[in-house]
């Protein structure tokens, strides 16, 4: 083990095989508290179950956001128009909070070129309609679709593959890097 006052590199193996190297931290207890937090991240199936790494801001952010479920093969209508007004509404009443939108596609189709294409466009329909709703764009830090990946439910069958079918918001950090 190094002494205390030499910095430390952490790898963690952050999702799906990808190696994050980390800068030399001199906090050895930062260190260990980051590469736990990412570990229970990656190994988290929702909002609720989230490690709240940056404060209570990110649990009442997760405590109130709510997924935006799809149809099947469908990207231009939310099946629960509802839950983006109320994410919509709670943006607005919380102006500064900064917040990355990510889409999903079920695991039904086999084609992993189509659901990623799928998933993009979810989250790309989602970040329009936020922004026609009046949420300033600078907001958004990131719209992705992350394809097949990180499913919330790994069986094959209709109530499994609905379930997947969504887009959710992620919080971010006042500024990039920073553990509130």
């Amino acid at each position: 083990m190094k002494p205390l006052g030499e910095p430390f590199v952490v790898y963690t193996i952050v999702a799906e095989g990808v190696i994050m190297h980390t800068k030399p931290l001199n906090f050895p207890f930062v260190t260990f508290l980051l590469l736990v937090a990412t570990s229970a991240f990656t190994q988290s199936r929702s909002l609720s179950e989230e490690i709240n790494l940056f404060g209570p801001e990110q649990a009442t952010f997760n405590q109130a956001m709510k997924e935006v479920p799809f149809g099947w093969n469908e990207h231009e209508t939310t099946t629960d128009p509802g839950a983006l007004q109320a994410d919509v509404q709670w943006l607005k009443d919380h102006p500064s909070v900064r917040f990355y939108i990510e889409g999903y596609p079920s695991t039904r189709g086999e084609d992993i070129i189509y659901n990623l294409v799928l998933s993009a466009k979810r989250a790309d329909t989602v970040r329009q309609t936020v922004i026609g709703m009046g949420i300033p764009e600078n907001r958004i830090m990131r719209t992705t679709g992350w394809g097949q990946l990180y499913p919330v439910c790994p069986e094959k069958n209709d109530a499994c593959w609905s379930k997947n079918r969504r887009v959710i918001f992620r919080y971010a950090p006042s500024s990039p890097g920073s553990l509130n």
